[in-house]
């Protein structure tokens, strides 16, 4: 756990630095899913806290405190698959995967224990599968309704905004000020509490965010349901030493 708090603490205090952005939205990234997981009766944690109490809780990795991190890794899912032309017969309405791409870093990434920052970058697993993964769909970021991204720590989530493409660097501090990323808003992003209300148990969580949107799209998340009738929902994860899987799916 040191390698990875320790990594995530170095790349989200120098995005910080470089791109404007405050404790106070990493605080609010934290009390966004923290909410949400109160909603949820399948996270770990159902107890909502305070930006100000987040901010007072223990420092773990600067500029990372406790509330900002995930929780245990214990949990399971399970999804049922099958051809498009079956789905109607098991399924109303059926979701379908468009699109799931798989990208490890390369030489240059600035990724997970990486030592120091490379001399020539190269964008990383996340951002590669990502763009794959929209041209496998053919759709771009602004028509997905419903967001599931690796929020390991809130750096994470807020990081993930731009390497998706959901936004350009720097314009997370506004969105999340603005309650952009809020169930209601217009990036819905982690809409049952993500990793940090659910824990994170390792190859689990690509599935329980495919849970999520499933019931997103056929309109069952209940006190959490996205506004708006959604139909296209985008999966993002992020594992150690440096690989990332996007996956898109739609009603």
């Amino acid at each position: 756990m040191f390698l990875t708090t320790h990594y995530f603490g170095m790349k989200i205090n120098r995005y910080m630095h470089d791109f404007g952005i405050s404790h106070q939205t990493l605080a609010r990234v934290a009390a966004k899913n923290l909410r949400i997981g109160e909603m949820n009766p399948k996270a770990w944690r159902r107890k909502a806290l305070g930006e100000e109490e987040i901010l007072a809780s223990p420092m773990l990795n600067y500029p990372l405190r406790q509330y900002m991190f995930c929780g245990p890794d214990e949990g399971a899912a399970a999804v049922v698959l099958t051809r498009p032309q079956l789905a109607h017969k098991f399924a109303q309405p059926p979701v379908y995967v468009r699109a799931a791409e798989l990208r490890t870093r390369r030489v240059g990434a600035f990724e997970l224990m990486c030592t120091s920052l490379p001399l020539d970058r190269v964008d990383g697993p996340t951002q590669e599968a990502s763009r794959a993964a929209f041209e496998k769909a053919g759709i771009g970021p602004e028509e997905v309704n419903v967001i599931q991204l690796q929020d390991t720590d809130a750096g994470s989530e807020i990081i993930h905004m731009a390497e998706n493409g959901f936004c350009a660097d720097g314009d997370q501090e506004k969105l999340v000020a603005a309650g952009d990323t809020e169930i209601d808003g217009r990036l819905p992003i982690n809409t049952d509490g993500g990793l940090i209300a659910n824990g994170e148990p390792m190859a689990a969580s690509g599935l329980r965010q495919v849970y999520e949107i499933v019931h997103q799209l056929r309109g069952s998340a209940g006190d959490r349901q996205v506004p708006g009738d959604p139909s296209v929902g985008y999966a993002h994860l992020y594992g150690a030493p440096g690989a990332a899987g996007c996956a898109i799916l739609s009603r």
